[in-house]
């Protein structure tokens, strides 16, 4: 059951710039949210799943950070490709702990050399 659908063609004024990717496009995202807030107050996000990264980074603060900050709404960036950043690279390792996971749910923390736990891969 959908409880609330917003869908718009926007104009996007910044250019694409790779890593920069927050500037483009957070702002139409926060007037979504806004948008959400002021048309259904009862219907406030627990959490706002966002197209891009978040700590996952080469700044350690991407679309979800962004989105976070300016909504005050927890945020989970939910990347299509995997950033080589903090010493994270695909290599034989990071395949194998792919292909063990075998059930929905199943998961394994991304750490960069940093030690600090930048994602998790499902």
């Amino acid at each position: 059951q959908v409880l609330y659908q917003d869908c718009r063609m926007v104009a996007v004024s910044a250019p694409y710039v790779a890593g920069f990717l927050a500037f483009r496009e957070v702002p139409v995202l926060v007037e979504a949210v806004q948008r959400l807030q002021q048309e259904e107050p009862q219907l406030q996000p627990q959490v706002l799943l966002v197209d891009g990264n978040g700590l996952l980074h080469p700044r350690g603060f991407g679309t979800a950070c962004h989105l976070g900050v300016l909504t005050d709404l927890p945020c989970i960036g939910v990347a299509k490709n995997l950033l080589q950043v903090d010493g994270v690279v695909r290599d034989e390792l990071h395949r194998e702990q792919v292909r063990s996971l075998q059930s929905s749910g199943e998961m394994f923390p991304l750490t960069g050399t940093s030690g600090k736990v930048l994602a998790m891969v499902s």
